[in-house]
């Protein structure tokens, strides 16, 4: 193995297609996802414009937050993305309207008024607010429900879109029935084995990649282990495309899989093994007996799988 090489080009791949970052040509749709943007655009949009997004830790809630903040921005909209709720009035303010902070009276009334003014002219404005269910202080909800009174021409002055793990609903249940107020909300589910594996393979493919990488039975790990959560996938398929590569493999098989998912502490108890490197052997490529029902488990299964158009 050539010292100077890394595992990208050895993988032929023209960036990390596991990193946990924004690029939309690495957005995977799923049927969960695909139903929560359609219910989320809705309501923002021409809805009564309150909608929340839950789902459970990685699932990729983020994701498709700014997917939307992405959306309507192209359609001149104002957007604002808050990463968690500590966020004063002041604070929303400074983020809509740097320029209007100056004013020298309390902020929740340059807010209001900023977006009494954006209203009047029919003028649309989207504040996303994520990691709801963090929030320890009333006040915050309490202001966002109060913004969302103000009317505009086109409806409410204030679109407002919150994103949470599913305890989100207690917290704005708590604050004022604040929950009541969502016009729409949209379960963000963990990927099913299949639509993991088509995953894997529109990342791969997204970083240029002319191989699926990944043997079948290594594919059908990645999601048994995963649980379909994006966030684990990714953290798994990285590290395994590293450990392969130093391991010097034409291929990521089942063994690869664990020992990255076992240096993460995503084997639990007794599954977990150790693999004194460079163990465990490579996943012989030798064609299982022919049964009729599939191709060889150690087959390069993604390179059967195909993306749809818009999928």
């Amino acid at each position: 193995m050539t010292e100077d090489i890394d595992y990208l080009a050895y993988w032929g791949l023209a960036f990390a297609p596991f990193a946990d970052d924004l690029r939309t040509e690495t957005f995977v749709p799923t049927a969960s996802s695909t139903l929560a943007l359609g219910r989320l655009r809705y309501a923002l949009g021409s809805g009564p414009g309150a909608a929340g997004l839950y789902g459970v830790a990685g699932v990729g809630k983020t994701r498709i937050v700014r997917t939307l903040l992405d959306e309507f921005a192209a359609a001149k909209w104002l957007t604002c993305y808050l990463p968690s709720p500590v966020a004063t009035p002041a604070d929303i303010l400074g983020a809509l309207a740097p320029g209007a902070q100056k004013r020298e009276y309390a902020p929740m009334r340059a807010l209001a008024e900023f977006l009494e003014s954006r209203g009047a002219l029919g003028l649309p404005t989207l504040l996303a607010v994520d990691d709801v269910q963090t929030g320890r202080n009333p006040d915050v909800l309490e202001t966002l429900r109060t913004l969302l009174n103000i009317s505009g021409r086109n409806g409410p002055a204030l679109r407002l879109l919150l994103s949470g793990q599913p305890e989100m609903e207690n917290r704005l249940r708590a604050a004022s029935r604040f929950d009541s107020r969502l016009a729409a909300k949209a379960v963000l589910d963990p990927m099913t084995g299949d639509e993991t594996k088509l995953y894997l393979l529109a990342r791969l493919k997204a970083a240029e990649s002319g191989q699926g990488i990944f043997t079948r039975n290594a594919a059908d790990r990645i999601a048994e282990l995963s649980r379909g959560v994006p966030r684990r996938v990714n953290l798994i398929a990285e590290l395994a495309l590293v450990i392969g590569f130093g391991l010097e493999r034409k291929k990521v098989d089942p063994g690869v899989v664990e020992m990255a998912a076992a240096d993460l502490d995503l084997i639990p108890g007794e599954e977990a093994a150790f693999f004194p490197w460079p163990h465990p052997a490579p996943e012989e490529d030798v064609p299982a007996p022919d049964d009729g029902d599939g191709p060889p488990a150690a087959e390069d299964i993604l390179a059967g799988l195909s993306v749809t158009e818009g999928g």
